[in-house]
């Protein structure tokens, strides 16, 4: 059984700021929590994991300190961004070290994809990263069954995916503090999470994929006009109002790659 694991930096224990002067211990912190689900989903009767990176410059793993058993994608830029070297093949997938969207009460480090992206719709449903990613899975009809992350992070995840396995890692005080989860206890309790999950695959009739019906109607609301003043003159995107566009595409994968390219584009004019 193959299962897909993203792993993220926002939705680690320990975490609470972007920082470069943490950034190896970002690097240990994300590589022991990647362990922990690689561990788990093996423990539940996986037989193959690949890891694909969801964070920064995507190369956050510690190459010689990850799970020997898994294969991991890293580096950037790569096709589906996060979800990276997912298809039909796979059997479920897990969502590690994610957060909540832009604009979440106590949502820690909560944001959209990047700092200049306010709103981000399909279809009229305002998705952030969990609910981004789940979409691509359930392209391929591949559901997630498992998130981890803070608190704001994973009633998120249940609003959207119902009964999916969840790991509450901290709890957001603001967007940059957090009561959290010594990373130890963290990383059980993900180990233990990310087994029940896979386990409770065969057993299950409720896992089923989020899906983005087609076509699909793409909406962006920057933080600011000059963004989408950058990408506006495409032929393909709508200009709604001074920080809002839209575009339109075949399906859900088409949809997010021309979503990706426009947020890095947009970001280049400030």
């Amino acid at each position: 059984m193959k299962v897909f694991i993203s792993i993220d930096l926002e939705g680690i224990s320990g975490l609470v700021q972007w920082d470069s002067a943490d950034r190896q211990i970002e690097r240990e912190l994300i590589t022991a929590e990647a362990n922990a689900a690689i561990a788990g989903a093996f423990d539940g009767g996986a037989t193959d994991v690949l890891v694909t990176e969801a964070h920064g410059n995507m190369r956050n793993i510690l190459p010689e300190k990850i799970d020997h058993r898994a294969s991991f994608i890293s580096g950037q830029p790569k096709p589906k961004n996060h979800m990276s070297g997912i298809d039909s093949s796979f059997r479920a997938a897990l969502l590690i070290g994610y957060h909540s969207k832009a604009g979440t009460l106590n949502g820690v480090m909560a944001h959209t994809f990047t700092g200049s992206i306010f709103s981000l719709k399909f279809n009229d449903m305002e998705l952030g990263e969990i609910g981004t990613d789940a979409a691509i899975a359930g392209h391929y009809d591949v559901p997630v069954v498992m998130v981890t992350g803070d608190k704001a992070a994973c009633l998120e995840a249940r609003e959207l995916l119902g009964e999916v396995e969840t790991v509450s890692v901290k709890e957001g005080i603001s967007r940059s503090s957090a009561k959290c989860t010594a990373p130890p206890s963290a990383r059980r309790l993900i180990r233990e999470g990310a087994k029940r999950a896979i386990a409770s695959l065969s057993a299950s009739s409720n896992q089923k994929p989020f899906k983005i019906k087609s076509p699909v109607r793409t909406e962006i609301t920057f933080t600011d006009p000059s963004y989408a003043d950058c990408v506006s003159n495409m032929p393909f995107v709508e200009r709604i109002d001074g920080r809002k566009i839209a575009f339109k595409a075949p399906d859900m994968i088409q949809s997010f790659e021309l979503f990706n390219s426009i947020q890095f584009l947009a970001g280049v004019v400030r």
